[in-house]
């Protein structure tokens, strides 16, 4: 059933348990249009040219033209349904085995925004880097698990050992 139309004037709190679902809901027309343009990145007949969770979208393109017409769909979605992408929290890379070959790069920008371009950049708490390396990703849960270990030594310094384990 539908409801009668009515205006939302405010978003929704910042980390709260329903975002990901209404984002879900709020988007899946984008990313229904970015999967009907026949741009961007399959695996065989599957689309993987845009890649959504929470208050974040991936787009993967195999050139910087079909990049250029996937941030072209979401502008133009985005001024359709009043949704801002932010150019400033974004950015983009040029994926490659070793080191970047290209003398210059291409530029993109959103809603006349340039989006600055990275050699790696945090998605959903993962490391991605542009040559491809994981160790930076690697360095990083190996920390985080020496803090948690750190943690639990701290907490029950005074517990037996066994216990510790």
């Amino acid at each position: 059933m539908l409801s009668k139309v009515f205006t939302i004037e405010n978003g929704v709190k910042q980390g709260g348990i329903v975002n990901p679902v209404l984002f879900c809901i709020y988007i899946d027309g984008l990313l229904r249009l970015l999967r009907k343009s026949n741009v961007g990145c399959f695996i065989g007949n599957v689309f993987v040219g845009a890649l959504a969770y929470t208050d974040n979208i991936a787009l993967l393109a195999p050139t910087p033209r079909a990049m250029r017409r996937l941030l072209l769909i979401c502008e133009e979605y985005g001024n359709k349904f009043s949704i801002k992408f932010n150019a400033a929290k974004s950015a983009w890379l040029y994926f490659s085995k070793g080191k970047q070959p290209r003398a210059c790069f291409p530029q993109f920008s959103i809603d006349g925004n340039l989006i600055n371009r990275a050699s790696e950049y945090t998605h959903l708490c993962h490391i991605i880097s542009a040559n491809l390396d994981d160790s930076c990703e690697i360095l990083s849960k190996r920390n985080s698990l020496c803090g948690k270990i750190n943690n639990v030594l701290c907490y029950f310094r005074n517990r037996n050992p066994v216990v510790k384990l």
